[in-house]
């Protein structure tokens, strides 16, 4: 649990919020450049003096940051020059003290795949390896609360979705509760359960990820992303391809290595997803999905389907020519075929 209540005056605008983030794993913070997310970590680890912050019930208001439990992973974090890549964990895992975790080097290096790093010096690494390489070296700071701040800009997506996949496991394992600013949006709904959007200071929505990234979608009349956790039934050898089930669900898909190597969720544009009342039966794509329509809303003359897999959701688009010609109703049975999956 934190609580917040935080006032600072900025050069543009005041920083002045009041949340209470009550249960959370991952939670993420968005909003445009300069609405003082960086401000917000640094308020929370003590660096912007005394603030009213609570963490897990207990008033950190008057702790230094060393004494708070949190370790912040600002931008610009620098390694040691005169270190290689293993000189540089060794370093953190020697001199950190009162560690609440036993994440040791060697889980750290295994999890974010470090050892052909290791010995190489730091100055030769490119930006994504160094993010990963500062990654690892907050981690083995061993705090409970990790707060980072743009920490996988750098990354391409494949290895980006990868690392933050890694952290949803971390954070499972080993009982770490991260807070991540990111300017990317499908970043933060890939992995974060909790959202908070600021904007001038202030807080101006919180609550479930889904829920609060819809409503950004929707203000910013962008078309949403769709994600789909699954798990992993088998690979077919002949044609290259991963059976997948949906969580909680028997229902089935089929996707290219690429697709699922990048975690265990599925990131889907609304143009892969059309929806029939009918199930397809003169189609090549064997991915087509039983579920229900759970809402409709005409915006900015397209009508944006929310539809319900057996726990799940995806959103698709429709014209107002295909809507009425159909007259689909909420509670419909309906059919999604996923396309560019294999």
């Amino acid at each position: 649990m934190i609580k917040l209540a935080l006032y600072k005056s900025l050069n543009s605008f005041d920083l002045d919020i009041n949340l209470h983030l009550e249960s959370f794993t991952i939670a993420g913070i968005f909003g445009p450049s300069g609405s003082g997310k960086s401000t917000l970590l640094r308020c929370i680890s003590g660096l912007e003096g005394e603030q009213s912050v609570y963490i897990n019930d207990k008033s950190v208001h008057h702790l230094p940051t060393e004494q708070r439990g949190v370790t912040l992973q600002v931008q610009s974090c620098p390694l040691f020059p005169h270190l290689d890549v293993a000189g540089n964990l060794a370093f953190t895992q020697k001199h950190c003290f009162n560690r609440q975790t036993d994440l040791t080097e060697q889980k750290v290096i295994d999890a974010l795949e470090l050892h052909p790093l290791l010995k190489r010096n730091v100055q030769s690494l490119s930006g994504g390896e160094r993010q990963r390489v500062v990654f690892a070296r907050t981690l083995l700071a061993g705090q409970k609360l990790i707060i980072l701040d743009e920490p996988f800009s750098a990354l391409d997506w494949p290895l980006r979705f990868k690392t933050l996949s890694t952290l949803s496991e971390l954070a499972a394992t080993f009982t770490i509760k991260f807070i991540i600013v990111s300017h990317s949006l499908k970043e933060l709904l890939f992995c974060c359960d909790t959202l908070v959007q600021l904007n001038n200071g202030k807080v101006i929505n919180h609550g479930p990820s889904a829920q609060v990234a819809k409503a950004i979608y929707a203000n910013n009349k962008q078309a949403p992303l769709s994600l789909i956790n699954f798990q992993i039934i088998t690979f077919d050898e002949k044609y290259g391809v991963y059976l997948l089930k949906l969580h909680k669900s028997e229902q089935q898909l089929f996707a290219l290595p690429s697709a699922v190597e990048q975690g265990n969720k599925l990131i889907l544009e609304c143009e892969q997803i059309s929806v029939s009342a009918e199930m397809p039966l003169n189609t090549n794509n064997s991915n087509v999905l039983i579920c229900s329509l759970h809402s409709a809303e005409l915006i900015d003359k397209t009508w944006q389907l929310t539809l319900d897999v057996d726990g799940q959701s995806l959103c698709c688009l429709l014209s107002p020519r295909v809507w009425d010609q159909n007259n689909y109703k909420v509670g419909n049975t309906l059919y999604a075929t996923i396309h560019n999956l294999e």
